[in-house]
């Protein structure tokens, strides 16, 4: 869970989910995280060990960014989505047409 919530496609549909409030900020409650559902996760013990290994990284002030990484290409792959689908994500190309898709990809079985 908490790879999927420091993730870009979460950080990217957020945007989505969550009202935006004065300051460029974002309203959080039960609510708004109830309206999300994330898809069940085959590989969790993966994730589970880079989260501690970014935990422990970070504790020494150690760079994480390689790890982050490949925490967001596992979580692009669990979710198909294509390269110009994880371009937009990354904010190398334009958003417009994949608001409608943002919303939907992390919805499937399992609610948050």
């Amino acid at each position: 869970m908490t790879a999927f919530l420091n993730s870009k496609l979460f950080k990217f549909a957020f945007k989505d989910y969550f009202p935006e409030l004065l300051g460029d900020t974002r309203e959080i409650r039960k609510v708004f995280f109830e309206k999300i559902t994330i898809k069940p996760y085959i590989i969790s013990e993966i994730f589970d060990q880079k989260v501690v290994l970014i935990e422990q990284l970070k504790a020494q002030n150690l760079p994480t960014f390689k790890d982050e990484q490949e925490i967001d290409r596992l979580i692009f792959r669990h979710y198909d989505l294509t390269s110009s689908e994880i371009s937009i994500i990354e904010g190398s190309a334009s958003i417009s047409g994949f608001s409608e898709k943002s919303t939907s990809l992390i919805s499937s079985s399992v609610s948050v």
